[in-house]
């Protein structure tokens, strides 16, 4: 009984019972905000509209009345689906023929084709039923099921004869939804990526703990070089991962190796540096490396990997675009599982210049903060030092 009390007082004293009441709730919040939308509305797509009828722009005006469906582009033009796909502004493209309008009328079949994007297979669901009920709706209100009826025939009769527009679907890229691709990927990313940062996020309080700190200030450059080590290692961890998964597990890799790796390396360094930045002010290696879980925690919720990023609300959007690996599982699923050319991906790279940059110049600024700092001290004890004693004469 004595020990219970003992540590009930302890508990009470402590920030324990706050923590215990806070935790939960700002969790449940944040989640609650987080998948406050609970289904994908206004999935992004684009039509290349080759027959540019009247009837053709009515059936687009209906594509996009769906509440599943937004219609961001119309071309008029032959263009290859898969470039359409390549950065994710579209998750599928719908294509109209040449002759749609006049096969409507002479109750001729139009193959309508509906080419939809599998990288992310949680994204499509409504996208494809919304489209398979508009194409229904359309075929059950073609102008020759009047002249059918006329006939006598009956509407099960009249559905078994006719089928003005046929849908012709194809998944891309993941079409048999491996989450392998997906899920298995992202997880031994993050989780890898968890390794690193332990490492990095320890190298300044580290030094500053040995008392080298001052040292490596004089020649920055050599503290920004202290990552790549682990940077090195960590590219040739997941080199050989990824070759395992592909030869074990079926992964889909079918990137160009050579303009995979400078995107990856990019991303590499940048995380390198990116822990190296968050673990600076921390007083002690163990304190450092206790915030590894804070940048594996949002890399992991927001990155896409366990849901698309369209289905959070658009300030974690925002949020989401900020984190490096965000961009590095574009850029996998863009080249990886979509096969895309690098020259695709410019306006991702520049974002992950960006990124290096600006991390670049945030370590140059603490560098700066930190020799300020240690030349402020130096100076007040050599004026201590310096400082002329006055002697008491005790004669007098």
């Amino acid at each position: 009984m004595r020990a219970f009390l003992e540590e009930w007082k302890l508990m009470i004293s402590s920030k324990f019972v706050l923590k215990a009441m806070l935790t939960p709730l700002i969790v449940s919040v944040f989640f609650g905000y987080l998948y406050s939308h609970n289904q994908i509305n206004k999935t992004s797509i684009a039509v290349i509209d080759e027959d540019n009828s009247l009837y053709s722009q009515q059936l687009i005006n209906k594509v996009n009345a769906s509440q599943y469906i937004d219609v961001k582009s119309i071309l008029h033009q032959a263009v290859d689906p898969e470039m359409l796909l390549a950065n994710e502004k579209y998750v599928a493209v719908l294509y109209l023929p040449h002759g749609l309008e006049q096969n409507r009328y002479q109750g001729k079949q139009s193959n309508i084709g509906f080419l939809v994007d599998f990288s992310v297979p949680s994204a499509t669901g409504n996208l494809r039923s919304a489209m398979a009920e508009i194409i229904s709706l359309e075929n059950s209100t073609a102008p020759t099921v009047g002249k059918l009826k006329a006939l006598g025939l009956t509407d099960d009769q009249i559905s078994a004869t006719i089928s003005n527009l046929s849908l012709q679907q194809r998944s891309l890229f993941n079409p048999t939804s491996d989450n392998l691709n997906v899920i298995g990927f992202g997880y031994i990313t993050i989780v890898s990526l968890g390794i690193i940062y332990g490492a990095t996020l320890t190298i300044v309080p580290r030094l500053r703990e040995e008392g080298r700190l001052a040292d490596d200030l004089k020649q920055p450059i050599g503290l920004y070089l202290r990552v790549i080590p682990y940077t090195i290692v960590y590219m040739i961890v997941m080199i050989l991962t990824m070759a395992a998964l592909k030869q074990i597990g079926g992964l889909r890799f079918v990137a160009n190796p050579l303009e995979y790796m400078l995107p990856f390396g990019l991303f590499c360094l940048i995380s390198a540096w990116f822990g190296m930045l968050i673990g600076w002010n921390a007083k002690n290696p163990l304190s450092a490396a206790g915030r590894a879980q804070q940048l594996i925690s949002p890399a992991f919720l927001l990155t896409g990997v366990i849901s698309p990023i369209i289905l959070f609300p658009e300030p974690i959007q925002i949020m989401s675009n900020m984190i490096p690996a965000t961009w590095y599982f574009k850029f996998f699923r863009g080249m990886g599982l979509r096969g895309g050319s690098l020259t695709y991906y410019w306006e991702e790279l520049g974002v992950f210049l960006l990124m290096l940059a600006v991390i670049f110049s945030l370590l140059g600024l603490l560098i700066m903060k930190e020799l300020k700092k240690r030349n402020q001290t130096q100076m007040e004890e050599t004026l201590e030092a310096n400082e002329p004693i006055l002697l008491i004469d005790t004669k007098k």
